[in-house]
């Protein structure tokens, strides 16, 4: 061992011999001691006032989905959706049929959504005639548009998969009018506005067994194709198959979706933007605008009884949430929009307003707090400590927020909920 290391050696073991000299003669030193006040380390549950508010305004135009099906027999009632679509003429790819022959007239489209995903997969696709004017405005779920008797188009296709196009038959006498008129040069087929006037568009509709609530994709996977053949004009005979094709990208789109509460447990939900308190049991369904309405003044109480305070942790969970059949599952996002007197989400810009997430400025709206379900425990969960410690410094303070899907306007999913299975904890610490 050379000499360096013999020196760093003694050095060692005599800083140690003072550092334990020292702290004989110091006494004791940590939490708790003379030398550092006591941390007291503390969890206490917000008292969360809890109800069901029905919102009036769900929009369903222009999601880029649209709803149709009916579902009964869940804990959120007996659901129907039917949609409304119109289609752009798109008269100026139209050639000329001097020759040509109509085969057949499809309208194909997609789905990309199913309510149920482990059965009732068979899709019973009828498509009438609306029958008023299809004004290109703004529609939400409670609108309607009145229906005539005209079938026009029906199938039956089993869903398999999301990926792939599915395919129903339009009527022939009907198909082959519109065929002529643009053979013809029919100035009800020159324009937008005239073709509008003919056919507003299609009610869409499910008319059998299945059990199901079924998204159809809109835009260009939504469309009515003429397939015809021309001659090759040779004199061989042969002939080249050919389309035109109208599609619904532009075009205005809605649903109606209705829901019968009458035989479940949330049968007093009756009319809009109305508080219903009281419940054992509480519910989110996308679509159907139902919302859970949670009351934080509470905050008030703890703030005044733990003055200065250190939040440490302030986490809401929600759940275990209620069984739900094989195949169908909750939203997989809840967020916490804020809510007022008129009980009613504040809008804000293109969005609302809600609780943001931790880190976050918490008068911002671009970074709401995510509530992620969770499907080991049934639980939802986020932490809610930078909006708390807000709360308790008086920065902001917003006492009433909906439970409010991340998917409100493109699903029907839902949950139910026991009111004492939804808590809010805040965990803390304080000096004595």
């Amino acid at each position: 061992m050379n000499l360096l290391a013999k020196i760093r050696i003694y050095a060692t073991l005599i800083l140690g011999i003072v550092i334990f000299n020292s702290c004989e003669e110091k006494g004791e030193f940590g939490l708790g001691s003379d030398d550092v006040a006591p941390i007291e380390f503390d969890v206490e549950e917000i008292s969360l006032g809890t109800s069901l508010v029905w919102l009036d305004s769900i929009p369903s135009s222009s999601t880029g989905r649209l709803m149709v099906g009916e579902h009964v027999g869940s804990e959120f009632g007996t659901m129907q959706a039917k949609a409304f679509i119109a289609l752009d003429l798109n008269e100026s790819t139209h050639p000329t049929l001097e020759e040509s022959v109509l085969d057949s007239t499809r309208i194909n489209f997609r789905v990309s959504y199913l309510y149920d995903t482990a059965s009732n997969r068979e899709l019973s696709l009828r498509a009438y005639q609306i029958g008023e004017e299809f004004k290109d405005t703004t529609y939400i779920t409670r609108n309607e548009l009145a229906q005539t008797n005209m079938l026009l188009a029906s199938g039956d296709v089993m869903i398999d998969k999301f990926d792939s196009t599915y395919s129903i038959g339009v009527d022939e006498t009907w198909s082959t009018q519109i065929f002529e008129g643009i053979r013809n040069g029919d100035v009800t087929f020159d324009t937008q506005d005239a073709f509008d006037d003919f056919f507003p568009g299609f009610v869409l509709r499910h008319e059998g067994a299945s059990n199901n609530i079924f998204g159809l994709s809109i835009g260009a996977t939504f469309e009515m194709v003429f397939y015809y053949s021309d001659p090759v004009g040779d004199g061989s005979g042969d002939v080249v198959n050919k389309t035109i094709t109208m599609n619904s990208t532009g075009m205005p789109n809605f649903h109606n979706f209705t829901i019968d509460r009458s035989a479940t447990d949330f049968s007093v939900v009756q009319e809009t933007n109305v508080v219903y308190g009281g419940l054992s049991r509480l519910t989110v369904q996308s679509g159907a605008g139902v919302v859970t309405r949670l009351d934080l003044s509470d905050f008030q109480r703890f703030n005044s009884e733990n003055d200065g305070v250190i939040v440490n942790l302030s986490e809401i969970k929600v759940g275990p949430i209620g069984d739900l059949p094989e195949g169908v599952f909750p939203p997989p996002v809840l967020f916490m929009a804020l809510t007022d007197e008129r009980n009613s989400i504040i809008p804000d810009g293109s969005g609302f307003r809600s609780i943001q997430r931790d880190g976050a400025n918490v008068l911002s709206d671009d970074a709401p707090v995510q509530l992620i379900y969770n499907t080991d425990d049934r639980t939802y969960t986020a932490s809610l400590t930078t909006y708390t410690q807000a709360y308790l410094s008086d920065i902001f303070r917003r006492n009433e927020v909906f439970l409010y899907p991340t998917n409100m306007s493109l699903s029907v999913n839902g949950l139910t909920v026991a009111v004492e299975d939804v808590q809010l904890k805040i965990f803390f610490s304080q000096l004595r």
